[in-house]
């Protein structure tokens, strides 16, 4: 039995599939294929380790953005003086407005 199993193993074929070819059933095929797996558990399925590989990759252009959107800055003091900059203004030139009011 375990001969057979052996050539199952290296065949294309389902275990009903083999059994059937060799006129043995179905559960007579299961009955063996389980007794095989307990006395040989080494001749389980291992895996093939596989050799390390490179997988092509496909980088888009970067997409340039030509406008550049801001959103504005909004001081509102208590006093109701209201400051409004865009958001791309220098730090320094935002202290001199700010100092000023």
């Amino acid at each position: 039995m375990y001969t057979i199993l052996r050539k199952w193993k290296k065949s294309s074929l389902s275990l009903k599939d083999y059994g059937k070819k060799l006129g043995i059933t179905y559960g007579v095929m299961k009955y063996w294929h389980r007794k095989f797996k307990v006395e040989f558990p080494e001749s389980k399925k291992k895996t093939a380790k596989k050799e390390p590989s490179f997988i092509p990759v496909e980088v888009a252009t970067p997409i340039s953005i030509t406008k550049v959107v801001s959103a504005p800055i909004e001081i509102h003091y208590p006093n109701g003086v209201f400051l409004q900059c865009t958001s791309d203004i220098c730090k320094k030139e935002l202290k001199n407005l700010i100092t000023l009011l």
